[in-house]
C-alpha cells in the first residue's frame, strides 16, 4: 500500500496519461494488478477517474490539479511561485563555461544567459544566480512549506554545479514566494461565485488575494513584493487569525462588534445609574442606622441610671433593716 501519496505524484500522473491513451498500464509500468487497483481507486476518490461499465474514464488530467488533490487531505498551506536569489563567491564567465560544456542557452535582456534544469528557469547573472521554481510545496504551515522548497533549491543548485562542472560557495534568499491556505472557506465561496478579493498596501502591494488563478478551489494566498521581512510569518499570522475566527464559528464580525459595543454602552449607563441609586440608598440606611444607634445609646444610659437608682434604694432599705434589729 502507498502511504506517502505526494511522493508518487509522477506515478499517479503517468497512470492518468496512460489511461487517457488507452495503454496497458500493468505492462507499461510493470506493476501488479493489486497495486494498479489501489492507484485507480485513489484517483477515483480524488475525482480524476471514474469507471463507466468496464472502462476507466479520465475526468481531470492536469498535473497541478493532481498535486493539489493529493495534498488536500493532510496539508493546509501550499508554497509556490518561489524565486530564489543566490549570491555566489566569485564572478564566472558563464558564456564561456556553457559553450565549453556545449550547453544550450538564451540571452535574457541581451546579456544574461538562461538555461533550464528540470523545467526550472536559471538566470546566470554576473554576481548572482536566479532560480524560478515551478513546483508547489505543501506543509502544515508556511515555514514547513518553505523548508521543503529549500530542500528542492539545494538539489537544483547541486545539479547546476554538476552540469557546469564547477563548485561555488553561496547563500540564498527568496525574492518572491506565495503561500496559499488551501482549505479557506471564504476563498471557496468566492471561487464558486467567480468573485475576487485583493488586499494591498503601500509596502508590499498586493499581499493577500483570492482569485482562483491556478484553479485551486478554496485557496487564499499571501505574498508581496518582498519588502516584508518574513512573508512565511505573515502567512502564519493570517492562518492563526482565520483559525481564531473559526473558534467562534465566524460570528465575531465587525457588525457583531458594533452592535454589541452599543449594547454594552447602554448596559454600562444602566449599571452606573443603578450604582448611584444603591449608593444613595446605602447612605440613607447608614443615616437611619446611625440615628437608631443614638436612640439605643440613650435607652441604655437611662437603663443604667435606673439600675443605679434601684441599687441605692436597696442599700438604704438594708441599712434601715439593720437599725431595727439593733433596737
Amino acid at each position: 500500500m502507498v502511504k506517502d501519496l505526494t511522493s508518487n505524484l509522477d506515478l499517479y500522473f503517468t497512470i492518468l496519461s496512460l489511461t487517457k491513451d488507452n495503454k496497458n498500464i500493468q505492462k507499461e509500468l510493470n506493476i501488479s494488478k493489486q497495486k494498479l487497483y489501489y492507484y485507480r481507486q485513489k484517483l477515483q476518490e480524488l475525482g480524476f477517474l471514474k469507471k463507466d461499465k468496464n472502462l476507466w474514464v479520465v475526468l481531470k488530467s492536469t498535473k497541478i490539479d493532481l498535486e493539489h488533490a493529493l495534498n488536500w487531505k493532510d496539508k493546509r498551506i501550499r508554497g509556490h511561485a518561489f524565486i530564489w536569489k543566490i549570491k555566489i563567491d566569485r564572478i564566472y564567465n558563464w558564456k564561456l563555461i556553457l559553450e565549453k560544456k556545449n550547453i544550450k542557452y538564451n540571452l535574457v535582456r541581451g546579456y544574461i544567459p538562461r538555461i533550464f534544469i528540470n523545467n526550472k528557469k536559471i538566470w546566470l547573472g554576473k554576481e548572482s544566480i536566479t532560480v524560478y521554481e515551478t513546483k508547489s510545496f505543501y506543509g502544515t504551515n508556511a515555514v514547513e512549506s518553505r523548508k521543503y522548497a529549500v530542500f528542492e533549491l539545494i538539489k537544483t543548485i547541486n545539479e547546476l554545479q554538476t552540469k557546469l562542472g564547477i563548485t561555488f560557495k553561496y547563500y540564498f534568499k527568496p525574492c518572491r514566494e506565495h503561500f496559499g491556505m488551501i482549505k479557506n472557506e471564504l476563498a471557496r465561496q468566492c471561487n464558486e461565485k467567480g468573485e475576487k478579493i485583493i488586499v494591498r498596501d503601500t509596502l508590499d502591494g498586493d499581499w493577500l488575494w483570492i482569485d482562483d488563478s491556478e484553479g485551486m478551489l478554496g485557496e487564499l494566498e499571501t505574498g508581496g513584493k518582498g519588502f516584508t521581512k518574513d512573508r512565511a510569518k505573515t502567512n502564519i499570522e493570517v492562518q492563526n487569525w482565520w483559525n481564531d475566527m473559526k473558534k467562534t464559528d465566524f460570528k465575531i464580525t465587525p457588525t457583531f462588534l458594533m452592535e454589541n459595543t452599543s449594547k454594552l454602552k447602554e448596559e454600562i449607563v444602566l449599571l452606573k445609574n443603578e450604582l448611584l441609586i444603591n449608593k444613595r440608598d446605602s447612605l440613607k440606611q447608614d443615616k437611619e442606622l446611625s440615628e437608631s444607634s443614638m436612640d439605643l445609646r440613650l435607652v441604655i444610659k437611662q437603663m443604667e441610671a435606673n439600675i443605679r437608682g434601684l441599687t441605692e434604694l436597696v442599700y438604704l432599705q438594708q441599712h434601715e433593716i439593720s437599725n431595727l434589729k439593733e433596737k
